[in-house]
């Protein structure tokens, strides 16, 4: 069964006194300024003559046909154009009425359409209910699509949750949602870990949400090199953006093809830095550490011939804070241009590339 709600049309679905029937007609809008205006000149002065009370437009017409449809206004008798206030209290006991009424049938065809759909939620959550995907697993498009399917899996998550977000800091709006999703499942027992890149060490909402979910156990790592996004949940559905759409998803089910995926994250996992978030001033010293490894990334990606865009991306700055360490390495170096700058720095040795920082090792 299909229910179609659209919203009330107002005049446009009613007539003169026409609300005392069933109740199944599309209700009016509540009124509007322009109406309410007019029935208080009514109330004061004992009648509502439009041509004296009202400019001659569309809006004031549509006014007073609005009160008559809430049987607030009676023509007079014999005199075109004027109009008897009637009691408000007659018109709020049936319009009221018919409102509760009309609510009461919602709610009843809701609780109808829940119990019908009951024995296929059942089927459809058991095994043998769903399509099988393949190893391609489904396709979702869009973000509500999407979180609705990660809701349900995280709802069922009890022993482990992995994430990977590349790309540096998030939007805020996005990590106050991820938190409180976050700490329940920590709060259900399951250990989560999450890898950013170094990048995100720099981010204040960043940091917040590593604060409050570090404090219920979860842990959380970065890295100077690129990855893609990755969810993976019981190590039994695994979340990854379609290669051609970032507003689309694939949902993995395939118990091989997630393993693999639980694999890639467990060799990032190690090759990963902690995320420091103590008072302890240890953070300022790993963010100098991690600020000369992001550099090094940033001359490795360089010396491979890479542009700027490319360089940012993969190591999850923008472009321009990615442009200005580009700036200060070649005011440091004296070079010009991207290729004096790349030449210079391989011949320096300035930033070693066969150091773990900028070694090719995330590529074996």
């Amino acid at each position: 069964m299909l229910l179609l709600f659209t919203k009330g049309k107002g005049l446009n679905s009613v007539t003169h006194r026409g609300m005392a029937g069933s109740g199944s007609a599309e209700l009016p809008a509540i009124l509007g300024t322009l109406a309410k205006s007019l029935y208080q000149k009514a109330l004061e002065n004992g009648e509502l003559d439009l041509a004296a009370d009202a400019p001659e437009t569309p809006a004031s017409s549509s006014a007073a046909e609005e009160l008559l449809s809430f049987g607030l206004l009676d023509p007079a008798p014999r005199s075109p154009g004027r109009f008897l206030p009637v009691d408000p209290r007659v018109a709020e006991a049936r319009i009221g009425s018919a409102w509760r009424t009309r609510a009461l049938r919602l709610l009843d065809q809701a609780a109808d359409f829940s119990d019908e759909l009951a024995p296929f939620i059942e089927r459809y959550r058991s095994p043998a209910g769903r399509p099988d995907p393949g190893p391609g697993g489904n396709r979702f498009s869009g973000a509500k699509a999407i979180n609705i399917h990660l809701g349900q899996a995280l709802d069922e998550c009890r022993e482990e949750l992995l994430t990977a977000q590349p790309g540096g800091g998030r939007p805020s709006g996005l990590l106050r949602e991820a938190v409180a999703r976050d700490q329940a499942v920590l709060r259900r027992g399951a250990s989560m870990r999450t890898l950013y890149q170094h990048s995100a060490r720099f981010d204040a909402p960043t940091r917040d949400y590593v604060s409050d979910v570090s404090a219920l156990g979860a842990q959380v790592r970065t890295l100077d090199e690129f990855f893609e996004r990755l969810i993976v949940v019981d190590r039994k559905v695994a979340f990854i953006p379609a290669p051609d759409n970032d507003d689309d998803a694939v949902i993995i089910k395939d118990e091989a093809v997630v393993r693999y995926l639980a694999d890639v994250f467990d060799r990032s996992w190690q090759r990963a830095t902690e995320f420091p978030v103590g008072p302890d001033g240890s953070d300022v010293t790993a963010a100098k550490a991690v600020s000369n490894e992001l550099r090094a990334s940033i001359v490795r990606l360089l010396i491979e011939g890479e542009c700027v865009s490319t360089i940012a991306r993969r190591v999850g700055l923008s472009q321009r804070n990615c442009a200005t360490h580009l700036a200060k390495l070649k005011q440091q170096l004296g070079a010009e241009t991207l290729f004096q700058l790349g030449f210079r720095v391989a011949e320096s040795g300035l930033y070693s590339v066969g150091s773990p920082a900028g070694s090719d090792e995330s590529s074996a």
